[in-house]
């Protein structure tokens, strides 16, 4: 008590209140050291980490002496170490549900192992069941996270990828359980199922997980997602309906330093408040002390801590301290204590339920309170004792309930406590049913030129024909590309080598590309229930954005509709459908026909381009080709442009899987692209131009003709240009060719001596340019046989003309262009694979199930 009151906070011995006395709480309390003597640690990135020694603890109620029962004791045998975490009550307060694994079982492998499984606690029968009773059906995926839906039914967080296994199958793959993109653990997503356990449906499709759903009270779904593509990695807040459907990031991108002294912090499961509004424990990564900072945030007014909805004013952080007592999340003492969880009481009188350690520090080998301790900036901070303690923050006093003990952590409080329901949110009624039955839906952009509201370009001159053609336009086709889900090493193991030189972006395919209409417009029908980002591309086919790190998914039948873009380095709002600037695009602002457009195409009013078009010619879709039709131009006016139609179907070399789907376009049609099967074929075409009357060689154009180490008579020679295109293993990487290398990670430059290939040596110089020459062990020079100092020779470094992830940023592509030396010398169709591949990260295999055994 006296530590308490040390901390400036007021305590009382024990409640008077008779309501709270009579409301049963639950809480896990588990051992801050595992069995294998190890530190107890959360970690995000594993949510099927196991903990073992955890216990579920049901309280009478808030009174420091009422009787505890351990739910979960009589499930196993005596001394069994299992897991427990993730607890939810049901708004009747009757029902508890929480996640539960198993003990280990001995010399089993780890596949193999007991999984997550969700169980129940009846309030009134005082029984602990499974909430789904097939036990085979329940290990078929770690289940985690529920929470209850106001129909009845629970949405969790599961590995089951119920869904995404399916569209495997669709896409001529095995069927597999995908890991995260770190390829670590087994990618978690939202699934909703019936209050008995039937009718499992899955509703997101991250490629890393999607964790903690929670309810609001307007009945949408806020959870946390681990934005983890690319070289992002971090954890944002998202928002849909039930159904899946309006999917969108609505808190957190530019926010992650946002814990005290600007620490980084994660938005992790976020605790509805009594007044409906939400919260959030700011922690550390690592959080040693296990300790959060609580905060409320103004979700309804802002997108980062600092930056307001569009409309919206913030006269302060979004984000603002929940509790009167300077709480933080620095592994630093505070008077105040830690908080590690907590649950708001939703009777309105401002009260928690909090998991609370008081400040210790240890000095001179003894426990002290920090208010007893002398003041130390070295103190080490004790061990700590988190207990449940109900804070009032009206009085600004706190009651304990349950004592801390040394070596436990109590955690995850929840009060059982009726609650008014959430609003019930039905399915969409705008997902359109045709697009349902072939698993598809549509994206509808208003202008690609639209950056958060701004734009650098003239949208009314780009759009009107009469002064601008399309060949002037930046912008001229959206491509759309896939992320191979990875399967776990059980199934298969991927090779490092088949990711290429880099694997930032793992393994991708190409959903395929549609032509931007004059006004930057896109309205185009793309794959449901598939993650996907985008890329702008010039008349070339190669992308002229920044790399997309967001994963789009939309619903079977779902319209996903966005005002434009969104540059790197800008904050504002975007993708909430809510939230955005006004559009650059209002489209026509009554019915008629753009400027100078054909007068066919009869726009309705506040309609786009694409829209118009979509609306006259139907929905188009994803194409394998860069394919664009004039539709726009008043043929009264002047002649149409030319029409554009760069094809995969031309290629004389292999064409990339998958191309033969888009003669008929499917929700499932993938274009991959290999390296040794797809890319190697060009360099080694035969490319001879031959006299049509003798026959004679004019020209020899064929790649390896000139960028091989041998002649056509089999003699030694430099490589043109110091770059070899052949098939020869790699002295990078035997596993891949000669020629991959050479274009993406460059080379030592040659030269020929006595018939020989050998590196060429230049001698090195210092920092100042100056020569540099061989020295002994005390700085002294090395002199050769004629007394003259030793040069140190170094090899002269040949870049990569290539760029992964970068087709437009590769210098390969320059020697091409009209005029440059290799005019011609590949097609267009050529270019655009090269362009394709280099732009979805030139990796050397683009499918785990292509890649040949070592």
């Amino acid at each position: 008590m006296l530590v308490a009151c040390d901390a400036d906070i007021s305590v009382r011995d024990e409640p008077t209140d008779p309501v709270v006395q009579e409301i049963a709480l639950a809480f896990v309390e588990r051992p801050l050291l595992l069995p294998d003597d190890s530190a107890y640690q959360t970690r995000l990135t594993d949510p099927a980490a196991f903990n073992p020694g955890a216990r579920l603890i049901l309280k009478q109620n808030a009174f420091a002496e009422s009787a505890e029962t351990d739910l979960t004791a009589a499930l196993f045998d005596e001394d069994s170490l299992y897991d427990v975490k993730d607890l939810v009550a049901s708004p009747d307060g009757l029902t508890l549900l929480f996640a539960l694994r198993a003990p280990q079982l001995a010399n089993v492998a780890e596949e193999l192992q007991p999984k997550w499984d969700l169980w129940r606690y009846d309030v009134l029968s005082k029984t602990v069941s499974p909430l789904i009773s097939d036990a085979q059906l329940a290990q078929r995926g770690h289940d985690i996270s529920p929470a209850f839906l106001p129909d009845g039914r629970i949405i969790f967080s599961s590995s089951r990828q119920t869904t995404s296994r399916q569209i495997l199958l669709d896409e001529f793959k095995p069927q597999y359980t995908a890991v995260d993109e770190d390829l670590n653990s087994p990618a978690f997503n939202l699934h909703v199922m019936n209050s008995d356990g039937t009718d499992i449906t899955q509703l997101s499709f991250n490629l890393s997980h999607d964790l903690y759903p929670v309810v609001l009270d307007n009945g949408y779904v806020l959870y946390s997602r681990w934005d983890n593509q690319s070289d992002r990695s971090m954890f944002n807040w998202y928002q849909m309906r039930p159904d899946g459907s309006e999917n969108q990031l609505v808190y957190g991108w530019h926010s992650h330093q946002s814990g005290i002294d600007a620490s980084r912090v994660e938005f992790t499961k976020a605790v509805v408040l009594d007044d409906g509004a939400v919260s959030l424990a700011l922690s550390s990564v690592d959080a040693p002390y296990y300790n959060s900072w609580p905060q409320r945030v103004a979700l309804a007014l802002a997108s980062d801590n600092q930056q307001p909805l569009a409309g919206e004013v913030l006269n302060m952080p979004a984000q603002t301290p929940l509790f009167p007592w300077a709480f933080d999340n620095s592994n630093q003492p505070q008077r105040a204590g830690a908080i590690n969880s907590y649950a708001a009481l939703k009777d309105g009188t401002g009260r928690y339920l909090v998991s609370w350690s008081p400040c210790r520090v240890v000095q001179q080998q003894i426990v002290l309170s920090c208010a007893q301790a002398e003041p130390d900036n070295d103190s080490e901070l004790a061990a700590p004792l988190y207990g449940l303690w109900l804070f009032d923050t009206q009085k600004q006093t706190q009651v304990p309930v349950r004592p801390g003990q040394e070596g436990l952590l109590v955690t995850e409080p929840v009060v059982l406590q009726p609650y008014t329901e959430p609003a019930f949110i039905p399915q969409n009624p705008e997902l359109n049913a045709e697009l349902a039955a072939e698993n598809a839906a549509v994206l509808d952009i208003r202008s690609v030129y639209d950056f958060a509201g701004s734009s650098n370009v003239n949208l009314a001159a780009l759009a009107d024909p009469m002064q601008t053609t399309a060949a002037d336009r930046p912008a001229r086709y959206l491509r759309l590309v896939r992320g191979v889900p990875q399967p776990p090493e059980e199934v298969i193991d991927v090779p490092g080598f088949a990711f290429g030189v880099s694997a930032r972006q793992l393994m991708r395919e190409i959903l395929g590309t549609v032509a931007i209409e004059p006004d930057g417009s896109v309205r185009v029908k793309v794959p449901a229930n598939v993650p996907f980002n985008l890329a702008l591309l010039n008349a070339q086919g190669q992308a002229i954005s920044p790399l997309h790190q967001q994963w789009i998914t939309l619903r079977p039948g779902e319209t996903r509709s966005c005002n434009g873009c969104h540059s790197a380095q800008s904050t504002a709002p975007h993708g909430r459908l809510a939230g955005e600037a006004a559009s650059i695009n209002p489209g026509l602002s009554s019915d008629g026909r753009f400027p100078n457009t054909n007068p066919q195409l009869l726009a309705q009013a506040g309609e786009t381009m694409a829209q118009t078009a979509a609306r006259i010619n139907g929905t188009p879709e994803l194409n394998e080709a860069l394919h664009y039709l004039d539709i726009w131009t008043d043929p009264s006016l002047r002649t149409p442009d030319a029409e554009q139609l760069t094809s995969f179907n031309s290629l004389t070399t292999p064409l990339p899987a998958g191309v033969e789907c888009f003669s008929q376009w499917l929700a499932s049609c993938r274009i991959r692209i290999d390296y040794p099967s797809h890319i190697q074929p060009l360099w080694t075409m035969e490319r001879r131009q031959l006299d049509p009357v003798s026959g004679d060689v004019l020209q020899d154009n064929t790649c390896v003709s000139c960028h091989s180490r041998t002649d056509a008579a089999g003699n030694a020679r430099v490589p043109v240009a110091q770059l070899e295109l052949d098939a020869e293993p790699s002295d990078l990487e035997p596993a891949q060719y000669r020629s991959y290398r050479e274009l993406l990670s460059g080379d030592n430059e040659q030269e020929l001596i006595g018939g020989v290939l050998v590196d060429r040596q230049v001698q090195a110089t210092d920092a100042d340019g100056n020569p540099v020459f061989v020295t002994d062990e005390n700085g002294d020079l090395v002199l050769d046989d004629d007394g003259n100092p030793i040069p140190v020779l170094v090899p002269v470094a040949v870049p990569g003309s290539m760029r992964a992830g970068n087709a437009a940023g590769s210098a390969f592509f320059s020697v091409f262009s009209a005029g440059a030396t290799h005019q011609g010398y590949l097609s267009s169709a050529e270019l655009k694979l090269i362009a394709d591949w280099l732009d979805i990260g030139a990796q050397y295999y683009n499918s785990p199930f292509v890649v040949p055994e070592q």
